[in-house]
C-alpha cells in the first residue's frame, strides 16, 4: 500500500490585512497539516500543486520559516511541488525560490518542458545524484505494485492551459514508452475546472482533459481555494486557510486529501485501486455579522441598535469558533469578523462611522480583525435618482450617463468629509471611473486620484491606499500593527474579492 497526501495553495508569506498574525497562521496551519499527514496518515509522499508561496518576492524570514518546516519532515517523505501563479508568473525568472528549494533537497520541483516541442511535453526523470533546477517526473517504487507510481508536474499556464494539457498527454505517453509503464500515474496541476466552479474563473473543461484522462489516474489540482471533486479522478482539496471573507464562508471546505493506493485484488484494467479521503485543516474562523441600517434615524439610534444586534449574535459566534477545526490546543481562535452593513441610511453618510463600529465589534467579540463591507444606500441618493430632472440627463431621448454619474458622485461627495468641494470631488470620481472603463492601470488611477486629492485637500496628506505588497525584504511589522500583530479594524472590501489566490 502507498499513501499520498495532497495539499495546495498554502500561500506561505501572506500577511493578510497587514497582520503579522495572519502570516504566522499560514505557517502554523501548514505545519499542523504536515504533522498530521506524517503522524496520523503515515504518508509516503506529499503532493503540493502550486502556490506554496504567496509571492515570488519573499522576505528572508519567510524563506527561513519554510526551510525549517520542510526540514522537519522525514527524509523518506518527499514533497512534490509544481508551480502556481503566485510562485511565479508567466514570465519566469532564471532562478526561482522553487528552484532554490529543489537544489537544497527540501522539495522535488516538478515541471514540464513545453518549449522544446510544440506538440509533446518533455519530462526529465528525477535524479537524486544530479538534482538540477527541476525534474519532470518522480517515480515512487512500491514492492507490491507491478510498476512505480509516477508523478508528473504541470506548471501554471493561465490561458494557455488547454494547449499545455495536450502537450502533457502526449508527453506522458512518450515518457512511459521510454521509461516503462507505471502502475499508476498522478499529475500535479494548477488551474480551475470551469464545469465544476463556473463562477470562480475556471479555465479548463472536462472536454479539454479527455486526452489527459487516458494516461492519468489521479489529477491533483490547486488554484481554486474551495474543495471540489469530479469524475472520480479530479481532486482539489481547498486551501488550508481562507484568504478572504468569501472563502471563509461556512460552505467552503478547506483542508487536504489522503490517497490510499493498493494493488487490485483481481485482474482488472487498473493494476492499482485508490481511495480518497478529505481532512479539514485547523485554521482561523471567519464569522459574518449582517446589520440593516434602514430603521435608524440618527447615528446614536443606529449605534445603540447595532450594539444590541451584535450582542445577540455573540453566542452564535462563540459556538461556531468552538468547532474542532477552529481551535488551537483546545481553545477557540480569535475570529475574523466579516461585518456587513446593508439597507438605506437615513442620515448623512459622513456621520456613519464604520471605523468606530468596527473597533467596538473587535473588542466585544475578541476578534483578531474586523473586515467591513458597506453595501448601503443613502436616502438622499435614492431621492436624487427618483427625482432627477429628465432634461438634465436625457438628450434627444437618450440617457446622458456622464451627467447622471456626475450628479450621483456629487451627492455622494456631499455626504462625506469632502462636502465643501463636492463639485470638484465629483469630477475626480468621474475621471477615475473613465480611467477604469478604459482599463488603465490601477496604479495610474490611484496616482491620479491621490494627486487631485492633495491639490484639493492639502491637509489630508496621505495617498489613496490600495492593497500593495509590503517591502518583500523587510521583517518589520506592517503599518498599523502592534507588537502582537494587531491592525486597526475597519478596512472595507468588495464582496467579489478574488478567490484564486
Amino acid at each position: 500500500m502507498l499513501t499520498l497526501t495532497h495539499i495546495a495553495d498554502t500561500h506561505l508569506g501572506h500577511r493578510q490585512y497587514g497582520l503579522k498574525q495572519r502570516e504566522d497562521d499560514m505557517v502554523s496551519t501548514t505545519r499542523a497539516a504536515f504533522r498530521e499527514m506524517v503522524g496520523e496518515r503515515d504518508t509516503d509522499a506529499i503532493l503540493l500543486p502550486g502556490d506554496l508561496f504567496h509571492s515570488r518576492d519573499l522576505r528572508p524570514k519567510v524563506l527561513d520559516q519554510v526551510e525549517r518546516e520542510l526540514s522537519r519532515l522525514p527524509d523518506d517523505v518527499p514533497v512534490l511541488v509544481s508551480r502556481g501563479n503566485h510562485d511565479e508568473n508567466l514570465t519566469p525568472r532564471e532562478v526561482t525560490w522553487l528552484n532554490y528549494l529543489h537544489r537544497r533537497g527540501h522539495i522535488v520541483f516538478l515541471k514540464a518542458d513545453l518549449e522544446s516541442d510544440s506538440e509533446t511535453a518533455h519530462f526529465e526523470p528525477y535524479d537524486p545524484e544530479d538534482l538540477g533546477d527541476y525534474a519532470g517526473f518522480y517515480d515512487i517504487e512500491v514492492a507490491e505494485f507491478d510498476g512505480p507510481v509516477r508523478v508528473f508536474g504541470l506548471q501554471w499556464r493561465g490561458a494557455r492551459t488547454g494547449q499545455a494539457l495536450q502537450q502533457v498527454a502526449h508527453g506522458i505517453q512518450a515518457t512511459n514508452a521510454e521509461h516503462g509503464e507505471p502502475a499508476a500515474t498522478v499529475l500535479l496541476a494548477h488551474f480551475g475546472m470551469e464545469d465544476e466552479v463556473p463562477t470562480l474563473g475556471g479555465t479548463v473543461t472536462h472536454a479539454e482533459l479527455r486526452d489527459v484522462k487516458e494516461h492519468v489516474d489521479y489529477l491533483a489540482l490547486g488554484h481554486i481555494h474551495k474543495r471540489y471533486e469530479a469524475a472520480e479522478w479530479i481532486y482539489n482539496p481547498g486551501s488550508p486557510e481562507a484568504h478572504d471573507t468569501r472563502e471563509g464562508r461556512y460552505d467552503w471546505e478547506h483542508g487536504y486529501c489522503s490517497v490510499a493506493l493498493t494493488a487490485a485484488e483481481d485482474e482488472t484494467e487498473n493494476a492499482v485501486e485508490y481511495e480518497v479521503d478529505h481532512h479539514p485543516t485547523k485554521r482561523r474562523p471567519y464569522c459574518r455579522v449582517e446589520f440593516d441600517v434602514t430603521e435608524y434615524d440618527s447615528p446614536s439610534e443606529l449605534e445603540a441598535g447595532f450594539q444590541d444586534h451584535v450582542r445577540g449574535e455573540q453566542s452564535r459566534i462563540d459556538e461556531y469558533c468552538r468547532k474542532e477545526e477552529f481551535t488551537a490546543n483546545g481553545d477557540p481562535r480569535a475570529p475574523i469578523i466579516d461585518l456587513r452593513f446593508s439597507g438605506t441610511l437615513q442620515f448623512s453618510r459622513g456621520d456613519f462611522r464604520t471605523d468606530e463600529l468596527a473597533e467596538w465589534v473587535k473588542e466585544e467579540c475578541s476578534a483578531l480583525y474586523v473586515q467591513v463591507n458597506t453595501g448601503i444606500r443613502t436616502a438622499d441618493v435614492q431621492q436624487l435618482i427618483s427625482e432627477i430632472d429628465e432634461d438634465e440627463v436625457f438628450q434627444d431621448g437618450r440617457l446622458n450617463t456622464a451627467a447622471l454619474e456626475h450628479r450621483v458622485f456629487e451627492t455622494i461627495a456631499k455626504e462625506s468629509i469632502y462636502d465643501e468641494q463636492a463639485e470638484d470631488v465629483a469630477d475626480i470620481l468621474g475621471n477615475a471611473h473613465q480611467m477604469a472603463q478604459a482599463e488603465e492601470a490601477v496604479e495610474d488611477i490611484r496616482d491620479s486620484v491621490s494627486s487631485a486629492r492633495r491639490d484639493l485637500f492639502p491637509e489630508l496628506a496621505d495617498d489613496v491606499v490600495l492593497d500593495i505588497d509590503e517591502d518583500p525584504f523587510s521583517d518589520a511589522d506592517a503599518d498599523g500593527e502592534t507588537e502582537s500583530g494587531d491592525a486597526e479594524p475597519g478596512g472595507e472590501a468588495d464582496d467579489e474579492a478574488e478567490v484564486m489566490q
